[in-house]
């Protein structure tokens, strides 16, 4: 696990570069440094992320195999859904929708040969992708004009992601709309996650007979498909 940034440097801190922070299991107060990871409520034993967490350095920094380097998919994931629902607030529908993308990302994941990172961050933010396609966005002082998906970027290079798996979470969120023009394993499983998800909001208003017609040509995984019949049965 990964809790401290060795190339930080104190002497050149400023005022703002440490905190405190509500616990959220109880609300005690916990101090944290901007370049932690995660701190423990001493209060309640409660191990949680720092809000703050901006680990963009990693991009530039001669540290960042110690540092990010280290960080594995649970950690990665837990940085990116911070930032997927910083982003949202309390839009709270919207937060779900994308942890029932994630939800199925996963699981198509576990058994399919796909890159864990790519696929998870694509799941997370895809709901934001499609928003952002759709040039809905409007939150943040991010500059819409330089580069597609500028929130998702945003999100990424602060969580310390490699910049060729940023292009690739873009590349298959641009997909959106047409899926084969990513054709790749973590295109596919990202695709069909969010078809999934869907299929499960939709499954509720949906006679059997419907659901199977709207299932079929949908997914391009066999696992896809076996979790999109499991919906009709």
């Amino acid at each position: 696990m990964i809790t401290k940034c060795p190339g930080q440097d104190t002497q050149f801190w400023g005022p703002d570069d440490i905190y405190s922070v509500a616990c959220p299991t109880c609300g005690n107060w916990v101090e944290f440094f901007k370049d932690d990871i995660r701190r423990r409520c001493e209060k309640c034993g409660h191990l949680f992320l720092n809000p703050k967490l901006n680990l963009g350095c990693a991009r530039w920094c001669q540290y960042a195999d110690q540092c990010v380097g280290t960080m594995d998919k649970e950690e990665f994931k837990e940085i990116v859904v911070a930032g997927m629902k910083g982003f949202y607030g309390e839009e709270q529908d919207k937060i779900d929708q994308s942890l029932r993308i994630l939800g199925f990302a996963e699981e198509i994941l576990g058994q399919e040969d796909g890159h864990p990172q790519v696929v998870i961050a694509a799941a997370a933010l895809y709901g934001i992708g499609v928003d952002e396609i759709g040039k809905k966005t409007e939150r943040g002082k991010i500059d819409k004009g330089k580069e597609k998906f500028p929130v998702v970027r945003d999100i990424l290079e602060r969580s310390g992601a490699q910049e060729e798996i940023i292009e690739e979470v873009c590349r298959i969120l641009e997909g959106h709309e047409n899926p084969e023009k990513e054709d790749t394993v973590n295109g596919r499983i990202v695709h069909d996650a969010y078809q999934l998800a869907c299929l499960k909001k939709e499954s509720g208003g949906k006679g059997k007979a419907e659901l199977k017609k709207s299932i079929h040509g949908r997914f391009l995984t066999a696992t896809g498909k076996k979790l999109a019949e499991s919906f009709a049965l």
